[in-house]
């Protein structure tokens, strides 16, 4: 490609949840896309390796702000209005989702039950007037009553409460993050307005005469260097996850202080026979985990004191987090993982132990906060600073969370195309009764 004619093309780099989601809302809109990452499929790292689960903004009850919450709440409501225009009705509406999680209060969470509680109902009434002033908005297809609620200490069949310990009802639900890579993946290869670069590895860019120049590698199969690439574009998207930091540095677009990389082991379980209808669970709030009841008889399993196996506050990660962020855990490492992350799990859903181990892999988080989650001034407990940032040559997006992602594709396409679209607008933070937001 010559340098000096830029591709009119939007050149969208990283295709996890957030590259996909931009280039499918651009390519919805008309505007030819090239799309490339350095593995072989879409969404196969960081987006495909977590919870899955769509945020109300109930967990985020220790930034006092409110600003997690909010962001996280308006990103939930239109989640499945943007996967339905991605992938049609029918495949967005056929995506399965967890049963709904209880939320485990510990007994050192850095949050008292109480405490919770009100922001449980702070967060309800900002959900009552969003759901009152736009009738289209939906959580994951519905429009429950109420999204947090105490719960008696036996009305979760299985989960065993210490003393001290209570829990709440949650209308929150996690969506299967395979069902949803395989729909993103044929969605995007098949678009006629995206172009699909698989084994392409981005190193640097440059700043060029009406464009970007792009540098790095295309790989082969086993992810090894093959042959120098270089093209130039007109636009440029960075969607990257755990690089992005490192590929802004080039443009000279500098990150705010205090980030921080951290890599996460999960394990992916077959449950015994009949659990795939127990409640899903998180214990907050601190350095607890996730149990996720998937309908197909899996679980996602998490517990942060054994999973956590990396801090980094470099603008890049260490290249050894390459391979687990791959999948590819040494047996001997992946099976001393899954027996831990199983056994602390098993405290509150006994006989967990006993679930057959399918896989142990890991994803990169970013997020800002030098301090851990057990504290309650870490930075850790807010994702509110995220989304686009830069101009309509270079941007750089921030998903921040898998629930944000899709809203903010649709600010990411308005800032590239010079549009302003009613669905990447905020809404309004008070309720008619002037009752302060979340």
């Amino acid at each position: 490609m010559s340098r000096s004619v830029p591709d009119s093309r939007v050149w969208v780099v990283g295709a996890g949840l957030q590259g996909c989601a931009i280039a499918l809302e651009l390519a919805h809109r008309g505007q030819p896309v090239v799309l490339l990452d350095q593995d072989a499929l879409p969404m196969n790292r960081a987006s495909l390796r977590n919870e899955g689960k769509i945020h109300l903004g109930l967990i985020y009850a220790a930034d006092a702000s409110g600003a997690t919450a909010r962001v996280q709440l308006r990103g939930a409501l239109v989640f499945q209005h943007l996967l339905e225009r991605w992938l049609g009705r029918p495949v967005a509406a056929a995506l399965p989702l967890s049963t709904p999680f209880a939320y485990l209060v510990a007994r050192d969470s850095v949050l008292p039950a109480p405490t919770l509680a009100r922001h449980f109902d702070r967060v309800q009434a900002l959900y009552k007037h969003w759901m009152t002033q736009h009738p289209e908005a939906s959580y994951l297809g519905q429009r429950p009553t109420r999204l947090a609620w105490p719960a008696s200490r036996d009305e979760h069949q299985g989960l065993v409460l210490a003393p001290g310990e209570s829990v709440f009802t949650t209308a929150e639900r996690a969506i299967d993050t395979d069902a949803l890579a395989a729909a993103l993946r044929r969605a995007v290869i098949t678009h006629p307005l995206i172009d699909w670069l698989p084994g392409r590895r981005i190193t640097r860019f440059a700043p060029a005469p009406d464009g970007v120049t792009l540098h790095g590698q295309v790989l082969g199969s086993g992810g090894e260097p093959l042959e120098p690439l270089e093209a130039c574009a007109r636009q440029v998207v960075n969607a990257t996850w755990e690089q992005r930091l490192g590929l802004d540095a080039s443009m000279g677009l500098q990150p705010a202080p205090g980030w921080l990389h951290r890599l996460k082991y999960r394990v992916i379980v077959r449950l015994p026979a009949g659990w795939e209808h127990l409640s899903s669970v998180t214990m907050v709030l601190g350095r607890y985990g996730d149990v996720v009841m998937r309908p197909n008889g899996t679980a996602f399993v998490s517990w942060y004191p054994e999973g956590l196996r990396g801090w980094s506050e470099a603008l890049v990660p260490p290249p050894e987090w390459d391979g687990p962020c791959r999948g590819d855990v040494p047996p001997d490492q992946a099976q001393a993982l899954a027996e831990a992350i199983l056994r602390a799990a098993d405290r509150w859903y006994p006989g967990l132990h006993r679930a057959t181990v399918l896989n142990v892999d890991a994803g990169a988080i970013f997020a800002y906060g030098r301090e851990d989650v057990d504290r309650l001034d870490s930075g850790l407990h807010a994702r509110s600073f995220n989304g686009p940032r830069g101009d309509a040559r270079y941007l750089s997006v921030d998903s921040g969370k898998l629930t944000t992602a899709p809203w903010y594709a649709v600010q990411a396409a308005d800032l590239l195309l010079g549009q302003r679209t009613a669905l990447a607008q905020t809404w309004t933070d008070v309720d008619p009764d002037g009752a302060a937001a979340p």
